[in-house]
């Protein structure tokens, strides 16, 4: 569907001192604001770029034997964007590469698909080794200068997840990341930030979610990049076509870096996240979770119930794993239960905890009371418990199901999809707890490197976008053992709530609210929706609790001493979430508006402060939140906010309640004075 670029269809709105609960619905036209100047500058021209490889040992394109066409009739032109494709075939008339390319007219931005064809019906190809999607050379007019390379690290589950780095690259001196495991965020989140200047550089995000590689090499004049998959070596079998990874390059000129990251946000937000059949964004989500699909039906109920009772603003009630298997006694109390491992890939519902042989009894009863109903589903990986592998053992390969198999594919979609038509599931939700990489690589025989992670994660992405074709408004949820498969491609099909699973439990210090802070300043510009488990968060502790919440969060309850579920939670436990998750909800339509990092991106020490803004340039208004950690040495700061209006008067509202009126001027270069460990959100609307 194609969309104007001049607006996001947001599916509420929310004047500012209203309580949100009673508003209705309503669907409501976020103006998307006028790009400065400096930012209209045109990117690179991906038409010109060519993938590089060998082939049967040589340089492709080394001798000009390849044709190189546009492809008839491919031309079109939308209100968005441009798009043409692009063949490069071989000498011998069988290897044959196709581009599939766009140019943004709205933003510097230019991108580019690529599928390998062997268009011989009787012959394989020759060998493709060190197939690279992007090679190209980016000027640099101070040849004496180094360029420095942007990243944040991967999710390992660490309190250092999503932490900046930054790699100087010296003239005659080379950069080279990878991700080897087959988790594309794993090491590094895939989004690539090369500077050649204070004010000039590229972002080049990976479109592939699998293992990559990228090379940033400083010759002087210029930087050569090279961007694809880790290894290939490989020759495609007569009519064979696979995907290589896409390839998207945004453009900086004369801009900070913190205003190229609002670029890059209001790109992906327009361009890049899940819409429902109506083309309207869909929204973050604030869900409360059973604690795993371990708990019987009375227990799950219970939880809808308090949540119901206690006006709680949830929209979305989650069922994580453990509600799958052959009938099994189950422990029922921790978080998910302590088998949930063993039954994966037997998607039978477990009769012993749900009588029924079905989970209609919390569906039906979410759907009643209006809220979403969430599954969580590990598709991709298969135990040895289950019953398909007595018939077609096939289906798998370690404990991997084999996407390249269109047999396997097709009973993995028809299993899944059943059980989503069966409970009117709205937000699917897709784990992944392996490293794929070391299974493809055992798959490949020598002259096949790379097909097996191929025909993987292509088979991957025909998985939801078949069923995104058969369920149009549904909501996919990206979780890979926390944040580890957080690339272009996931990002524009799924959000992300489980952006790492060190937020699981209580953590030493304050590790896991800085690592809260680090993700939503860090990693929203690229991800604008996600969110984690909340509790790690001490009851009580508002600096944790804003810290932890993003555009999206999830709570469990029994995750709180056993909350619901073995006891009754307090009146004033109840208050603080209600206090919090109000706020969460207040927060939330912001978040699809412009993101400001007020501060450059934080890391994993104490010692900082970290600060953010949300703007609705429709309405005039936003907050900013603004953190002085424990071990920040200074007690006040100057932040320079966006979208304000400096002859303008605002109202203020503090999370405290206090409200003032402030003028522009004073708003736009906001002056905080803080203690340590300590907060300030403030929400604010023109007069």
């Amino acid at each position: 569907m194609d969309r104007s670029p001049s607006v996001i269809r947001v599916i509420w709105a929310t004047p500012f001192f209203t309580d949100w609960r009673r508003l209705p619905l309503l669907f409501v036209l976020l103006a998307a604001p006028v790009l400065p100047a400096a930012a209209q500058a045109q990117p690179l021209r991906l038409n010109r770029c060519w993938p590089a490889f060998d082939y049967d040992g040589k340089p492709a394109q080394a001798d000009g034997s390849c044709l190189k066409t546009v492809l008839k009739g491919s031309e079109r032109d939308t209100a968005e964007y441009t798009a043409e494709s692009r063949t490069m075939t071989c000498a011998d008339n069988k290897m044959q590469v196709r581009l599939d390319g766009k140019h943004y007219k709205n933003f510097p931005a230019e991108e580019y698909a690529v599928v390998l064809t062997n268009l011989s019906k009787t012959e394989p190809t020759g060998i493709i080794g060190d197939f690279r999607s992007l090679k190209l050379s980016v000027d640099k007019p101070d040849s004496a200068s180094a360029a420095t390379l942007n990243v944040l690290r991967g999710s390992t589950c660490k309190a250092t997840d999503f932490v900046p780095e930054t790699f100087p690259i010296e003239a005659g001196k080379e950069q080279v990341l990878r991700t080897t495991c087959g988790r594309s965020s794993n090491d590094y989140v895939p989004f690539l930030e090369l500077d050649i200047d204070d004010q000039n550089g590229y972002l080049f995000a990976i479109g592939w979610t699998g293992t990559w590689r990228a090379r940033f090499a400083n010759t002087g004049k210029a930087v050569d990049v090279e961007i694809g998959v880790e290894k290939t070596h490989f020759r495609l079998m007569p009519g064979e076509t696979i995907r290589q990874p896409s390839v998207l390059v945004l453009a900086r000129k004369n801009q900070t870096r913190r205003q190229f990251k609002t670029l890059v946000h209001r790109f992906m937000l327009e361009n890049k996240v899940p819409r429902d059949s109506q083309g309207r964004v869909i929204p973050p989500i604030l869900a409360v979770a059973s604690g795993g699909g371990n708990k019987t039906p009375q227990m799950m109920a219970d939880i809808l119930q308090y949540c119901i009772d206690s006006r709680l603003p949830f929209d979305t009630y989650w069922v994580d794993a453990g509600w799958y298997g052959a009938p099994h006694e189950d422990e029922l109390y921790s978080n998910c239960g302590p088998h949930w491992w063993k039954y994966v890939g037997d998607w039978r519902v477990n009769t012993t905890t749900h009588p029924t042989g079905d989970l209609l009894p919390i569906a039906t009863a979410v759907h009643k009371a209006g809220l979403k109903f969430l599954l969580w589903f590990e598709p991709e990986r298969i135990t040895d418990s289950a019953p398909i592998l007595k018939t077609h053992p096939e289906y798998r390969h370690g404990q991997l199901v084999d996407y390249g198999n269109p047999q396997a594919l097709r009973w993995i979609q028809d299993t899944v999809y059943g059980i989503i038509a069966k409970h009117k599931i709205d937000v699917y939700r897709q784990d992944f707890n392996m490293d794929p990489g070391p299974v493809w690589r055992a798959i490949d025989a020598d002259d096949r490197t790379g097909i097996a992670e191929a025909k993987h994660i292509a088979g991957m992405y025909k998985f939801l976008d078949d069923m995104r074709a058969r369920f149009p408004d549904i909501l996919q949820e990206n979780c890979s053992s926390g944040g580890r498969r957080i690339d272009v491609e996931m990002i524009s099909r799924a959000h992300t709530y489980c952006r790492s699973d060190y937020y699981i439990g209580r953590k030493p210090g304050d590790t896991a609210f800085i690592l809260g802070q680090n993700a939503t300043l860090n990693l929203i510009p690229y991800l604008p929706f996600q969110g984690c488990e909340f509790n790690c968060v001490p009851v009580g502790d508002d600096y944790a609790a804003l810290s932890i919440i993003s555009s999206g969060t999830v709570i469990t309850p029994s995750d709180f001493d056993g909350g619901i579920i073995r006891r009754r939670i307090t009146d004033s436990e109840t208050a603080w979430f209600k206090k919090v998750f109000d706020t969460a909800i207040r927060m939330r339509p912001f978040y699809m508006g412009e993101f400001h990092q007020l501060t450059d991106e934080t890391a994993a020490g104490d010692d900082v402060w970290c600060a953010w803004q949300c703007h609705r340039p429709d309405l005039a208004a936003g907050f900013a939140i603004i953190f002085r950690r424990g071990a920040a040495a200074e007690e006040s700061r100057t932040f320079k906010l966006g979208g304000i209006e400096s002859g303008g008067e605002y109202q203020a509202e503090f999370y405290s309640g206090k409200q003032k009126t402030v003028q522009g001027a004073e708003l736009e270069n906001w002056t905080v004075r803080l203690a340590p460990r300590s907060f300030q959100l403030v929400f604010y609307r023109k007069r």
